[in-house]
């Protein structure tokens, strides 16, 4: 596969902001921003009956019949590889390719992929050494043709029209308009779904709704225009490098959202599964990996912005001391404790006194929220349920008052570009360095 080199910023007619392209060495050829931007253009054809926003059929670039790339990383995923490929090959959109990357796997999950792939031609396989989800998406995206990127985990499930669900609204949808994403519901090893999320599901500008919430909530549900990913510099591998792997979505979700508008498809198409071992289950883990993307995001942001990510990262060290503490992860506890206390002595004060009052109250808060956000079904297999079927956006009083403030403050924020003060080089956020004594930023590599 040719290299990839950044050949600078270009903007496109009446945007402002510049767009990173990336074109092949040995071939060089820019032209998917270029039919992109000709794509997203809202004209409605004289007599030719297509409405505003659409566009022909005979068109094979066209959204609604664009080449989709889907990419699942996997490592050690034997047990339900199958189910999830046999999930992407159901699809009602047919224009897809699919990129498994094994990541070091020591189980049979390239022997399972192989086998598919001799019954259906779009399937490939590729391998590396075990480098990390975000190592391996990037494999995938890197070896794509798609003008689409839909990734999906080893383990998750789609209902049939997911994709092709998405790609209706990115037609309908303007440059702005940077990724697509769907609801879910929690899966278990069975299929069977256990937890049908409540939460309210933004679109448009997100970034302070996104940092309030996460409300994607993991990597398997958003579709992504390619040119956007790349301009991002794809995943950041710089959270496994540091020991805190876990939360490289909601890291380029934000990095997206900084910039580019959301949109959503409001069914829940995606089975997402926590089984035990999983990574997604250390919920310690993942609390630190966020906390290294909110600190990232804290040298950069805007002063609007500043006293709400303060204030994010401060609910997240209390949950990591307080379940740090309850699943006697004492040796997480204690760095991020030291973390805290590092970069400003009054958070950690208001960290340890808020942890000691929730552990007085028996953790009834934490107990309440997860018993809120479970389903009446519970059991029922996810190919069982309708799309639409326990839809609710309901939140408690108070989180639903401080979204919508969020999302007030988004509105302000978000067109004219005002949530990052500092934007770093070549699209991609920079993470600070560990272990260096200071607050030095590197940069995330992006796809070379």
């Amino acid at each position: 596969m040719a290299q990839r080199e950044w050949i600078g910023h270009l903007r496109r007619p009446g945007e402002g902001r510049p767009v990173c392209v990336a074109q092949n060495v040995s071939e060089p050829d820019n032209s998917r921003l270029a039919v992109h931007a000709e794509l997203r253009g809202r004209v409605t054809v004289k007599g030719s009956g297509r409405t505003k926003g659409s566009c022909s059929t005979s068109n094979s670039q066209c959204p609604t019949h664009a080449f989709v790339a889907v990419i699942i990383p996997a490592y050690n995923a034997e047990q339900f590889i199958e189910r999830t490929l046999a999930s992407v090959i159901n699809q009602t959109y047919r224009n897809i390719e699919i990129i498994v990357v094994d990541d070091g796997s020591i189980d049979e999950t390239a022997s399972i992929v192989r086998r598919l792939s001799n019954d259906d031609p779009r399937i490939k396989l590729l391998q590396q050494k075990n480098s990390g989800v975000a190592s391996a998406r990037n494999t995938g995206i890197r070896a794509s043709k798609g003008i689409y990127i839909a990734p999906i985990d080893a383990d998750d499930l789609w209902h049939p029209t997911k994709l092709e669900k998405q790609l209706r609204v990115f037609a309908a949808a303007g440059n702005d308009v940077g990724l697509v994403y769907t609801l879910y519901r929690t899966i278990d090893a069975d299929d069977k779904a256990i937890i049908t999320p409540k939460r309210m599901h933004p679109h448009g500008w997100v970034f302070m709704q996104h940092l309030g919430q996460n409300f994607i909530g993991h990597g398997s549900s958003a579709m992504f225009r390619r040119d956007v990913l790349l301009e991002m510099g794809g995943y950041s591998s710089r959270l496994r490098e540091n020991g805190a792997e876990g939360c490289e979505d909601f890291f380029l979700q934000l990095s997206i959202a900084s910039k580019y508008r959301f949109d959503v498809v409001k069914e829940h198409l995606v089975g997402y599964r926590r089984t035990p071992g999983a990574m997604s289950q250390d919920f310690v883990r993942m609390l630190i990996s966020r906390r290294m993307v909110l600190e990232s995001l804290f040298a950069r942001c805007s002063e609007m912005v500043s006293p709400i990510l303060s204030d994010v990262m401060f609910r997240n060290d209390v949950e990591i001391a307080r379940l740090g503490l309850k699943r006697r992860r004492f040796a997480a506890v204690g760095m991020n404790f030291a973390r805290v206390l590092w970069r400003s002595p009054s958070q950690f004060a208001k960290v340890v006194g808020a942890t000691l009052a929730i552990f007085r109250r028996k953790a009834k808060q934490g107990t309440k929220l997860e018993r809120e956000g479970r389903s009446s079904g519970i059991g029922k297999p996810f190919w069982d349920y309708a799309v639409d079927e326990l839809f609710d956006r309901g939140e408690n009083t108070d989180y639903r008052a401080l979204l919508n403030n969020l999302a007030a403050m988004d509105s302000k924020l978000g067109p004219c570009g005002g949530y990052l003060a500092q934007h770093p080089e070549r699209g991609t956020f920079a993470m600070p360095q560990e272990g260096s004594g200071s607050d030095s930023p590197f940069l995330l590599r992006g796809l070379e």
